[in-house]
């Protein structure tokens, strides 16, 4: 009995230890034949990792970054990278800002974050919506050479880029140091504006270089990450702000500075010129318009340098907003369009309208509008060129032709007036006298040879500025008075060269042709100084160096053309050529008196001044310009500023 028990016994141990060594042998095999599964697997996968050996390098594509000439960038187009930028170069704040935003325990994971993930997991179940991301940087800079490789497109969401996306993340981190990859992510992350990289952003957005950028900066350019076009200071300088208070608390928390608050604080006014920055991009529009004219394709990036001056434009832009606030209401007027130039033709200064976010249409260059009463200066310009000079006698009575008959609104009949005054005044019929005595052919070919390209009938009715054209050009003709009487083209761009400092097209100074002789020249400022010392343009009557003409189409469009040139120890803007115009895209008129010596011609007197003088609409300027230094200057009554809206009516 016991014998059989000591056999069944062994039989049991025999079966068990057999059962053991087959468990063993198939956990062995499944191992072996899993391992070999999944490396296949794995190798499978790895066969669509792009080319590694490029992470350490920029993937450049042609850009534009548009400057002025002291180094200011005002827009980029295109992708923009910059130099390659090291992390061990900059100041601890920059790439601390990032990590803050996007993985605090950057130096604590092997490339994937198992804590991170499971925190934003929880954090997710909590708010029942995805509130928090658990993808580590190295993750995103492997998503990004996936994308940029080409591997994948950038909405692609598959199972097998994820795979892939946690692969290079482990390999990255094997093959090279936490810096390094801080170091390729910083260059490669995309910042807003077709801007990749630290040190781009950081020209784009504050005009220095990463290393220089200071705390409340970098939260800036850090705060961009979760909405590039959201929190852009360049378009939403106001979100910006706030994001960067976030970024601030958030590095608080991480323990990288001490008191966000104190950041903040400091870098509060850090983006009020960003406020003004859209104005800029009317301009840039154009200039984008302009390159292909002096290259033969884009295969580089370039650098323009432009003839734009910051200060000059912010000021136009300040002042444009701030009336047509204040008078935009009343007088029934919803865009304002400006452009300073200097005499041979350098645009300064370009406001296209008033909110560049809402509409890109420039009404400085592509608007065309009726100049009105702004066109009797080639009228006038004629009569001269024919012999007549500015105190010659004419008579202003009404004119009839056919069932043509139009009025002098106003303007009471004296039986003759002087044409220096009907030029001030802007008596229509003396205007349309004088076209019937020099012929419209010949007022055609002086409006031409100034520079206006609209189509021009000879019909009487263009004595009254019946023609479309642009406020630029409009502005460029009226710029030949200031000029010395040499033709004006405008111009935008005095160089452009790629980021290796090769010139590719620089500007060069050729004198014009003179068109306006000096006698008609002489005479015809005599004219222009009288409309603002005693017409229609009083209002822009600041110093005796300013010289102008208003110009009305009924209440359609309002304009000013002025030239203000340089007199020693006087203030504002000198030696300058301005175009101001008003009115609504869609043609609807303004209230009545909407005429250029209202609206256009307080806005001219007001950019001018500078920025230093100017204290909003209806307020005294901060410094009043001197009696003494400015003799021309006329104290308007009450009863002369009714007269200045209505003698303007043509």
């Amino acid at each position: 009995m016991a014998l059989k028990k000591r056999r069944k016994t062994n039989r049991s141990k025999k079966a068990k230890r057999s059962l053991l060594g087959f468990t063993g042998r198939f956990l062995l095999l499944a191992s072996i034949w899993g391992s070999i599964l999944i490396g296949l697997v794995l190798l499978w996968f790895i066969q669509d990792l792009p080319d590694l050996n490029r992470l350490q390098t920029n993937v450049r594509t042609p850009s534009i970054t548009i400057q002025t000439l002291d180094g200011t960038v005002i827009s980029t187009y295109g992708d923009v990278f910059d130099e390659m930028v090291r992390v061990q170069d900059l100041p601890a704040h920059v790439p601390q800002a990032l990590m803050a935003v996007e993985d605090r325990r950057f130096y604590y994971h092997f490339g994937v974050d198992f804590i991170g993930l499971m925190r934003a997991a929880y954090e997710n179940y909590r708010a029942k919506r995805v509130v928090q991301g658990g993808s580590t940087l190295t993750q995103q800079l492997a998503k990004n050479l996936l994308f940029t490789e080409g591997a994948f497109d950038v909405r692609d969401r598959s199972f097998k880029r994820k795979i892939l996306e946690v692969l290079l993340s482990v390999w990255l981190e094997w093959k090279f140091s936490k810096d390094d990859i801080l170091t390729m992510y910083i260059n490669r992350v995309y910042l807003g504006g077709g801007t990749f990289g630290i040190e781009a952003a950081a020209q784009r957005y504050f005009n220095k270089s990463a290393r220089e950028l200071t705390v409340f900066e970098a939260a800036v350019i850090a705060g961009l990450l979760k909405a590039p076009s959201r929190y852009s200071p360049s378009s939403n300088p106001d979100k910006a702000r706030e994001r960067a208070k976030t970024v601030l608390q958030l590095m608080q928390e991480a323990g990288f500075i001490e008191d966000a608050q104190k950041y903040f604080n400091e870098g509060m006014h850090v983006l009020e010129n960003n406020k003004q920055e859209n104005s800029f991009k009317y301009f840039c529009d154009w200039i984008m318009e302009l390159i292909p004219n002096f290259l033969n394709g884009l295969d580089r990036d370039l650098i323009v340098v432009t003839t734009l001056d910051p200060t000059m434009q912010r000021h136009a832009d300040h002042v444009c907003v701030d009336y047509i606030k204040d008078m935009g209401a009343k007088l029934k007027t919803s865009q304002l369009g400006l452009l300073a130039m200097s005499p041979d033709g350098a645009v300064r200064a370009m406001i296209g309208g008033q909110d560049y976010k809402k509409s890109q249409f420039n009404r400085a260059t592509q608007a065309l509008r009726q100049p009105g009463s702004a066109f009797k200066m080639f009228i006038y310009l004629a009569a001269m060129e024919e012999g007549m000079n500015p105190d010659d006698m004419i008579d202003d009575g009404a004119v009839i032709i056919g069932n043509w008959r139009p009025s002098n609104y106003t303007w009471k009949t004296r039986g003759e007036v002087s044409i220096r005054e009907a030029f001030a005044r802007s008596v229509n019929s003396v205007s349309i006298r004088l076209m019937l005595k020099v012929t419209p052919r010949k007022v055609i070919e002086v409006a031409r040879k100034l520079g206006i390209t609209s189509p021009m009938e000879e019909h009487m009715s263009l004595s009254l500025g019946a023609i479309e054209t642009t406020l630029l050009d409009l502005t460029s003709a009226f710029a030949t008075y200031a000029n010395q009487g040499r033709a004006v083209w405008p111009y935008g761009i005095l160089e452009i060269r790629d980021k290796e400092g090769n010139i590719l097209y620089r500007r060069e100074e050729q004198p014009t042709q003179v068109i306006i002789k000096a006698d008609a020249l002489s005479k015809m400022r005599v004219l222009l100084r009288a409309v603002i010392n005693e017409g229609s343009g009083r209002t822009a009557n600041i110093s005796p160096s300013v010289m102008g003409k208003t110009g009305s189409n009924g209440d359609t469009d309002a304009w000013f053309m002025g030239i203000r040139e340089h007199i020693e120890n006087d203030v504002g803007f000198q030696n300058l050529v301005l175009g101001v115009w008003t009115g609504n895209d869609n043609n609807k008129p303004m209230a009545k008196h909407s005429t250029g010596s209202n609206l256009p011609t307080k806005v001219a007197a007001a950019f001018l001044r500078g920025p230093e003088i100017y204290n909003g609409p209806n307020q005294a300027p901060k410094k009043s310009e001197s009696k003494a230094k400015n003799p021309g200057i006329q104290h308007t009554t009450r009863k002369d500023a009714v007269e200045e809206l209505l003698d303007d009516i043509g």
